[in-house]
């Protein structure tokens, strides 16, 4: 009998294929005038690091390597070994100070420069062990992230070694307004050395972990009815009636907030007022 053709079944599949390394060579046009006295050369390409092989899709891939996918330089210099490239984990890091000072710092300040002009800032701060800072190994420093209104969305990091009050007061000099933080003691000191700069607003979330650590620390079957539970139920219903707005747009979602929010934020704070003398002291 005869066949018709049917339509094509489709099947899908995934190939990878692995970065490969391209070595690439720039020929210079150099001209000597008749004399034998005057050289002219052709503009060179613009180096990402003058005098070195390191182009910016090299380095770039390092650097994500490094802080994206947390691959040590030794293992990236092992990985690149495996390919018949050889740059050390000396030179690697090397090009890393060399692009972040060169680069990455005027960036750095100048998202830090915009931050200053957000309406609110939220500012944290994480202990990170250091091995090489001239200390002993192991030592306890500080990444304080500070994170501009929604507006902007910018987030600046700023690694110091201690958690003194003299890092963010520094970093907000240029700073007027709210500041989001937890109940670290540190920035209640800036606003109340510097009460016409800073307005301290508590965080939600950290206010609602200490009583979690509460209702934890007592049990459940002990915890029903407590003012520790009232509080947890009452932000997480705060944050349940906050999230049906977090889609809108920022300035119809700041009218959300305030007609629809707020309500409950008064409403809550009154109660606190109202139940502040039954809590255990």
């Amino acid at each position: 009998g005869k066949w018709k053709k049917l339509p094509y079944e489709t099947i899908g599949k995934l190939e990878h294929y692995p970065a490969y390394f391209e070595g690439v060579t720039y020929k210079i046009g150099v001209y000597a005038k008749n004399d034998n006295q005057t050289i002219v050369r052709a503009e060179k390409p613009k180096e990402l690091i003058p005098g070195s092989i390191a182009t910016a899709s090299l380095v770039s891939s390092i650097l994500v390597g490094k802080y994206v996918s947390a691959l040590p330089l030794y293992r990236q210099e092992q990985a690149y070994k495996a390919n018949d490239v050889n740059i050390s984990r000396q030179t690697m890091a090397n090009w890393t100070i060399n692009v972040g000072l060169t680069y990455l710092k005027p960036l750095w300040e100048k998202l830090r420069k915009e931050m200053m002009d957000s309406s609110i800032i939220n500012a944290d701060e994480t202990p990170c062990l250091v091995n090489k800072d001239g200390r002993p190994a192991g030592s306890k420093s500080y990444m304080w992230v500070y994170h501009s209104d929604k507006k902007k969305n910018i987030v600046v990091y700023d690694y110091q070694k201690t958690r003194k009050e003299e890092h963010p007061r520094e970093f907000l000099e240029d700073y007027t307004g709210i500041l989001t933080t937890d109940g670290y003691q540190v920035y209640h000191t800036l606003e109340n050395n510097n009460p016409d700069k800073f307005i301290i607003a508590g965080c939600w979330e950290h206010l609602k972990r200490r009583f979690s650590v509460e209702i934890k620390a007592i049990g459940k079957q002990k915890v029903k009815g407590t003012l520790a539970e009232q509080v947890v139920l009452k932000i997480a219903n705060l944050y349940h009636i906050d999230n049906k707005g977090k889609e809108l747009p920022l300035e119809e979602r700041k009218e959300y907030r305030q007609k629809i929010v707020a309500p409950f934020v008064d409403e809550f704070f009154s109660w606190v007022r109202d139940n502040i003398d039954k809590a255990p002291s």
